[in-house]
């Protein structure tokens, strides 16, 4: 004998109700749709001279968004946050980079090759040998880091740059070079 009621789902205990989004605010104030406002926007559709009007401006708006995309995009804009702000932050997170890879090329931890091919790439000046990928790579985790991005993305720049920047612990170090005998054997000597 079988049931044909359905069984109640479990509860995961890994769901959670997350909070809305920080969005910022486009306007001042609630916009207010009347009764007359309306009737007069169905006037003015209802005329060829409004709806070619609209026509236009819409044409206009798509032509803008061809020519400068960048506008019409909130790429590298945190919610909550207006472009402005954002591009202070970046401006900001870029003069830091550039610090910290100055200091590093002055610590001798990056070569400091002035004379160093580029090859152009898809339009971009790209660095041809290794050392210079690996400064660009480390430059723009750092900025990603200390920019406006989310916990998640810091959290992966900044293990990024202190992986390659700074120098593992001698234990680790000894594994990870092959001396696993001697690293075993110190081991039982302390514990003796």
């Amino acid at each position: 004998m079988t049931d044909n009621h359905p069984k109640p789902k479990k509860e995961s205990t890994t769901t959670r109700k997350l909070k809305p989004r920080k969005k910022s605010l486009r306007t001042k104030g609630s916009p207010r749709v009347t009764r007359a406002t309306s009737d007069r926007l169905k006037e003015l559709w209802a005329t060829p001279e409004f709806r070619e009007r609209m026509k236009q401006r819409d044409k206009d708006r798509i032509d803008a968004a061809k020519n400068n995309p960048a506008a019409f995009s909130r790429l590298g804009i945190p919610d909550g946050m207006k472009r402005a702000e954002a591009m202070r932050i970046w401006t900001q997170a870029n003069a830091l980079a550039d610090k910290f890879i100055a200091a590093l090329k002055k610590t001798g931890e990056i070569l400091d090759d002035p004379d160093a091919a580029t090859v152009l790439y898809k339009g971009f000046r790209v660095p041809a040998t290794d050392d210079g990928l690996a400064e660009v790579a480390l430059r723009q985790a750092f900025v990603l880091a200390v920019g406006p991005t989310s916990p998640h993305v810091k959290a992966k720049a900044l293990n990024i740059v202190l992986t390659y920047t700074r120098a593992k612990p001698a234990n680790k170090s000894k594994l990870l070079l092959g001396e696993v005998t001697e690293f075993l054997d110190a081991i039982s000597n302390e514990n003796s």
